[in-house]
């Protein structure tokens, strides 16, 4: 997984710099639809249920650390840099 986050990353850069580009940010909605998606899938995991507790959750009960699915699905999400995410600042 961390493979793919740097392939991702690399991609990132790649992409600012053909285009001239100071930063870019996910927007506000894409990043909301995933992690509420994510949060949904969370939610079934040993993790989440039976009311357990653990340093995996913020203080709204949020898991911000544990993946819920196979890894090869995080792979295929981090296969291609998707620039339509992001706003660009030059």
């Amino acid at each position: 997984m961390i493979e793919s986050q740097i392939n991702y990353i690399a991609e990132a850069f790649l992409y600012m710099d053909k285009f001239s580009l100071r930063s870019i940010e996910i927007k506000e909605n894409v990043h909301e639809k995933y992690n509420k998606n994510l949060q949904l899938k969370l939610k079934k995991t040993v993790w989440q249920k039976g009311g357990c507790h653990s340093w995996y959750q913020d203080a709204k009960g949020n898991n911000t650390t544990i993946w819920p699915d196979f890894t090869w699905i995080y792979i295929l999400l981090m296969k291609n840099f998707d620039y339509g995410n992001y706003i660009s600042r030059r």
